[in-house]
């Protein structure tokens, strides 16, 4: 074996070790990092904490936290409290800018990543004075009450007086309601829900007992199927003005018929609604592109900042 190799894996001997101090009590008195470039966190690790591009994260798995600095680059790992403690001294040291005013949140769907609102990242980034945060959670791995409630943890680290305007897409519409339904946030302004599962998922129901569809769309993903009638009474309704962005896939000869009507081949049209929206508006796209259409970038902006997608004359409540 070479020296390079007895390193390594003398290494990596530490650090499993030192995993086991880490997770054992308040801190970490051993904590071995080795600052890897790491894939940001996808299906198996929530954030409960952002800032300036920096994140502290949980693993559903093994428990264990880190923080990755914006580069995605992990910086330390092991307790919360010792990776609050670090990401504390970060801000105060500069490293970790101060939140904006305004903050823009986020949320992606079942099965997706944070790396699926790039586009419409960038496009707020560029037309905004605000921090855009897009927050990663671990769609299929826990109930939709368990990421509402990281959701919120995550709030938590908000200024009091910020301004917080939020972005959901599919699913993530579903854990926002589940935040809402025990407990209320005046410092949220406004939020867009792009193909939001509003009424259930048909498609869910259809294939709910499909092992498959089990193993890919997880435990909320079923919540979002045939055990919809018992979440809907674990949703609120926000009490805020929102808007909803719907997709209508308008090529006649690409259709799902597991669905009933106009559909963006994942949910119905008439899914999506909910009552008391400001403004609703369809786009034609399907469920996956979405957030990444001109019209809904578009839409987007314009409700964040007005309350309506195109002028309060055309706007269209949902009563």
């Amino acid at each position: 074996m070479t020296h390079n190799r007895r390193l390594i894996l003398t290494i990596l001997t530490l650090s499993i070790a030192s995993s086991h101090l880490s997770l054992a009590g308040d801190d970490s008195t051993f904590n071995l990092n080795l600052p890897l470039k790491t894939f940001g966190g996808k299906q198996f690790w929530t954030d409960v904490r952002v800032q300036g591009g920096w994140r502290i994260q949980s693993n559903y798995y093994t428990g264990h936290f880190r923080i990755l600095d914006d580069k995605n680059v992990r910086q330390t790992w092991g307790s919360f409290q010792h990776c609050q403690k670090r990401f504390d001294a970060f801000v105060d040291d500069g490293t970790i800018k101060p939140y904006k005013k305004k903050i823009i949140v986020l949320l992606h769907g079942v099965i997706r990543t944070r790396n699926s609102l790039d586009l419409l990242s960038r496009y707020l980034q560029s037309r905004n004075a605000a921090d855009i945060i897009s927050w990663s959670y671990a769609s299929t791995r826990q109930t939709i009450s368990q990421h509402a409630d990281k959701f919120g943890e995550m709030l938590g680290h908000f200024p009091e007086d910020a301004e917080i305007l939020l972005i959901g897409h599919s699913m993530g519409n579903i854990v926002v309601r589940s935040y809402l339904k025990t407990r209320t946030d005046k410092r949220i302004k406004r939020m867009v829900m792009l193909a939001p599962p509003n009424q259930g998922s048909a498609l869910g129901r259809t294939v709910n007992d499909n092992v498959l569809f089990e193993a890919v769309w997880g435990v909320s993903g079923q919540q979002l199927g045939g055990d919809f009638q018992k979440l809907e009474k674990q949703l609120g309704t926000p009490d805020f003005e929102f808007g909803i962005i719907a997709g209508h896939l308008e090529n006649n000869l690409i259709r799902n018929p597991l669905l009933p009507g106009p559909s963006d081949l994942v949910v119905a049209v008439d899914e999506t609604k909910l009552r008391g929206a400001s403004d609703f508006r369809t786009v034609n796209s399907t469920h996956t592109r979405i957030m990444n259409q001109r019209e809904t970038l578009q839409y987007v902006q314009h409700f964040l900042n007005r309350g309506y997608f195109e002028t309060a004359e055309t706007r269209q409540p949902i009563k």
